[in-house]
């Protein structure tokens, strides 16, 4: 009988947990535990994380992780993320509401593909378009602001979070550059300030969750947003050309 060494399996059983951990959701979503279900999706995502970082330090990846992971994501950042803010949020808006979420799930699934076929050549240092995983936390915007009791602003929360998964919908599928760490390197200067500002964001995330989650969450959005305004301004000075 063939052998195998538990390490093999150890990026898989990462993947699962985060499987395990978008399904969660979906049941606390439908249960209206809003709070536990945007809790289940954060810990897919540091699941997510941390299985293809272990694959790669584990010289373990393999096309049956990668297509796991692809169903995983699929789960925990395309359809429960859209089936939270249906249930939530936008509901009320009948079939349209509906439609949105459809359209984020259709997006989250065209992104995936994508992912898988251009994954086949060299790595580059820039996603194109935003990842699921990230796409999900601009989703999840209004719950970070419900949760800290954020009322500086009248926001419409219908409209915001109608606007917030069409929005992230459009730049899984678009083609606007968006930064990658995964393959980021940097000198022994820089590794020092990075290593201090992960370990501020940390205690950050101890002391105040969910005002910092909101932070980082506003500040990926506004960098998605700047992208997007620097891709079309290439695009059309180049189309002028």
């Amino acid at each position: 009988m063939r052998e195998y060494s538990f390490i093999k399996f150890i990026p898989n059983s990462i993947t699962l947990m985060s499987l395990i951990a978008g399904i969660s959701s979906i049941k606390f979503s439908i249960q209206g535990n809003w709070k536990l279900s945007v809790l289940m999706i954060m810990l897919a995502a540091f699941f997510d994380f941390f299985d293809g970082w272990m694959a790669r330090k584990l010289k373990k990846s393999s096309q049956f992780g990668a297509e796991l992971d692809s169903l995983s994501d699929f789960i925990s950042f395309g359809l429960a993320p859209s089936l939270l803010i249906n249930l939530c949020y936008t509901h009320e808006l009948g079939r349209i509401g509906w439609t949105f979420s459809l359209f984020y799930i259709v997006c989250a699934a065209l992104r995936l593909a994508r992912f898988n076929i251009e994954n086949t050549r060299e790595q580059s240092k820039t996603f194109i378009g935003i990842p699921s995983p990230a796409a999900a936390g601009i989703v999840m915007i209004p719950f970070f602001m419900s949760f800290m009791e954020f009322n500086y602003f009248n926001i419409n929360q219908l409209i915001f979070s109608s606007s917030l998964i069409i929005f992230a919908g459009a730049m899984m599928v678009s083609r606007v550059p968006t930064p990658s760490v995964k393959n980021l390197k940097l000198k022994p200067l820089y590794m020092r300030f990075a290593t201090i500002a992960v370990v501020l964001v940390l205690i950050f995330l101890i002391t105040y969750f969910w005002q910092t989650t909101l932070v980082i969450a506003l500040l990926y959005l506004l960098m998605s947003l700047i992208n997007l305004l620097i891709y079309f301004f290439s695009f059309f000075r180049t189309a002028r050309i």
